[in-house]
């Protein structure tokens, strides 16, 4: 019977939607930006709170702000001057989020899956980009400030 109830216990916790919110700086390191060039300094901050997600993020000097409903209803977003049409849903404790958006007369859609490690300090974002170049995988992986309350 224990066994039972520790499994149950371990599942439950592996199924939770985890809480993405915090100030988040890319570790360059641990990243694979396949065949995109390598970014500069990233630093994100996310705030996730009930069915809602917003973030504000800093690239290079650029900033780029968006939202998403966390229920799979479309969410519409410019980023880079661009509208991003984005749909984003739980898939167990796993954030998946599909875009497409039309850059430079080019459509792009591009998939995003974000996960917390177990302790809650590193974020990955594994992204797949179907593009006029064919499809590219990336993996970006950041650190959680924990200065930030």
């Amino acid at each position: 019977m224990r066994i039972v109830l520790l499994w149950l216990a371990t599942a439950a916790l592996l199924l939770a939607e985890p809480n993405l919110s915090g100030t988040w700086k890319l570790n360059h390191d641990k990243s694979d930006f396949g065949r995109a060039p390598r970014p500069g300094s990233v630093v994100t901050k996310i705030r996730q709170q009930g069915g809602e997600l917003s973030a504000h993020s800093t690239a290079n000097g650029r900033v780029n702000e968006y939202r998403w409903t966390l229920d799979g209803k479309e969410s519409v977003n410019v980023i880079s001057g661009n509208e991003v049409k984005a749909v984003a849903a739980w898939r167990g404790p796993i954030l998946q989020v599909r875009s497409k958006a039309t850059v430079q007369g080019s459509t792009l859609a591009m998939t995003d899956q974000y996960s917390l490690s177990a302790d809650g300090r590193e974020m990955t974002i594994y992204r797949t980009i179907n593009g006029p170049q064919g499809e590219i995988e990336q993996r970006y992986v950041y650190d959680k400030d924990l200065s930030d309350k």
